[in-house]
Formats: structure tokens, sequence, C-alpha cells
């Protein structure tokens, strides 16, 4: 019994110092300014992009990207012609940061705003090399919404592509003209001070990948399709038809009259919805009704 009393004892001893380890790695530690990091990032980017070459892109737009050696035979990322380097601008705190991509192949499917589901494979890598992740054969629909802010900000610039399966083919069915690309991340919009598996805190990263499809999703639920709750040229993320600091795609109430969205798009014929394009304006309006305050 003494000995029993003692094992417990030794138990007891040994989970509370495991427990107060434990909360001491878990400890948030406060992020970093974002200035400041992005300014040691920025520099390690652009010197990967032009110290390293497009080796090939197959016909599935597979990459392989390698180290310069030969520099008088061998192009950089960032002086190649063959896929220019995009890039686009995006502010995080009011802290301006140039998101970097290649476009293998645009696509000629349905294109996803950052809340849409995609099916896309990928390879994430480190500046150094280092593997963190690959998934070449994607099963399943993926949220943008719930993916790093990377994803969200350039996998709308590609488009899905065509689904091929043809009757009494001993072929499996696939996807062709599907979008491709590879893009390079500062770590503010990956995963920033929070380490992952084989991704240390403040890791800029590498993602190829391929857009299979893609399916429109309805964040609010409201019957308008997240891509529909916007306008051409704008961010889903960034139209607020009535000024309360949540973008239409995820307000029930876009207009804020006290009415919801779905029901102003009610057809009073049939019970249903409108189909997008056919919402009207209200009378003597010029908007569709959801965005009309004045009208019910």
């Amino acid at each position: 019994m003494k000995r029993n009393l003692r094992y417990l004892s030794l138990l007891a001893a040994i989970f509370f110092v495991a427990a107060c380890k434990n909360d001491d790695d878990n400890s948030i530690t406060p992020p970093r300014p974002y200035d400041e990091q992005y300014a040691v990032e920025k520099p390690l980017i652009e010197e990967y992009l032009k110290t390293h070459y497009i080796a090939s892109v197959d016909a599935d737009f597979n990459v392989q990207i390698d180290t310069l050696t030969i520099p008088a035979e061998q192009t950089s990322i960032w002086d190649q012609t063959t896929y220019p380097l995009q890039n686009k601008q995006v502010s995080i705190d009011d802290v301006e940061m140039t998101l970097y991509y290649l476009v293998l192949n645009e696509g000629v499917g349905k294109q996803p705003t950052r809340a849409d589901n995609v099916l896309a494979a990928y390879r994430g890598m480190r500046l150094d090399g280092t593997q963190f992740d690959y998934n070449p054969f994607p099963q399943t629909y993926s949220s943008l919404a719930g993916t790093i802010l990377g994803w969200q900000e350039l996998m709308p610039q590609f488009r899905g592509g065509e689904y091929i399966d043809e009757p009494g083919s001993p072929d499996p069915a696939s996807f062709q003209n599907y979008g491709a690309g590879v893009m390079f991340l500062p770590s503010a919009f990956g995963y920033y001070n929070s380490a992952q598996v084989n991704i240390p805190s403040y890791s800029p990263l590498i993602f190829s990948f391929k857009l299979f499809d893609v399916t429109y999703a309805d964040s609010d639920g409201d019957g308008i399709l997240n891509k529909d709750e916007t306008i051409e040229g704008v961010d889903i993320a960034d139209y607020d038809t009535d000024g309360d600091d949540i973008p239409n795609y995820l307000d029930t109430d876009d207009d804020g009259d006290g009415y919801t969205t779905r029901q102003e798009i009610e057809n009073p014929l049939t019970g249903e919805a409108y189909d997008f394009e056919d919402i009207p304006p209200c009378e003597g309006g010029i908007i569709k009704k959801h965005l009309d305050p004045a009208c019910f």
C-alpha cells in the first residue's frame, strides 16, 4: 500500500512538472511588428528569386526550380520572361507587402473568391528547399476561407480546369487546362509567429500548385453566392454596402435596413429566391433591392 502511495505521489509530481513545462512552451509571445519583420523577409525572398531559375515545367505543369549555377546559361526567376514574375500589393495593418507569383497556366474554368471551395494539388517548401507538405492527388475540396492568407489572396488570380470523363474510356476522369502557378509568400501571409511542423516561426513560404476545380459558396447563407457579393475589381473582403464593417459576403442584411437579404431577394410570385441576375430594383430605384436601404 505504501509503495502504491509513493508511486502515485511520484506520478503526481511528474504530471505537475510536465504541466508547468507545457505552460511555458505554449506561452504566447507577442508577434513582431509587421513592418520590422517584412523588412527582414523581403530581401530574402527577392534574393531567392534572383538566385534560382525555372529548370523545367512539364505538360502537367509540374515545375522544378533549381539554384543558379551557370548564370550565362540560366536565367533567374526574377529576369526570365517565359513565365513573367507577377506581383500583388497587399496590406496588413497598413504595412504594404508584395506577394510574388508565377502563372504557369491561367486556367479556363471557374474563378474562386477568397471564400470559395477549391480542389487543388500543391507542394509547400521553405526558401532553404525544405519540403513541409505535399498533396499531389487531392480527394476533397477545401474552403479558401480556412487556408493561409497567401492562398486567399493569390488563388483568385487563377481559374479551375475542365473535367474530362469520356464514356467507355479505360482512362480515369481527370482535369485539363487548369490553373497552375507558384507563389512566394512573406510569413505574414503564411503562419507568421505560429510555428508548424517543419515550419519555424517567421518563415517565408513557397507553394507550387494546380487549381483543378472550384465550387462556389454562400458563406452567410443569404441566397447569394460569394462571387456575386461584390462588384468587378473589388475583393469580397472589401465590399460592404451598409458600412457596418461586415463585408457583404458575411452579412445577412447587406443594406442594413433590418430585413435580411434572403427576405429581400424572394420572388413574391414563386416564394423562391430570384437568380442573382434577376433580382430587381425597387420601384424607381437603380440598384438591386437587397442593396437599397430605402426599400423592402
